[in-house]
């Protein structure tokens, strides 16, 4: 893998790390069960892309 293409997952990483993050923090202060759990959905779904990119990187 070249650099510029570790420095794009890196960053893509740690997008998700924030987005993930993001999620968490909303799911835990939104009062509509619908709402939140549309944000938790959300944030299981980036911890899986994140788990699926650190695989690909461990490969």
């Amino acid at each position: 893998m070249t650099t510029k293409e570790l420095e794009y997952l890196n960053d893509t990483l740690k997008g998700e790390q924030v987005i993930i993050k993001k999620y968490q923090d909303y799911s835990q202060s939104i009062q509509n069960p619908q709402l939140k759990a549309v944000c938790t959905d959300l944030v299981q779904k980036h911890q899986d892309h994140y788990s699926q990119l650190i695989q690909q990187l461990n490969s």
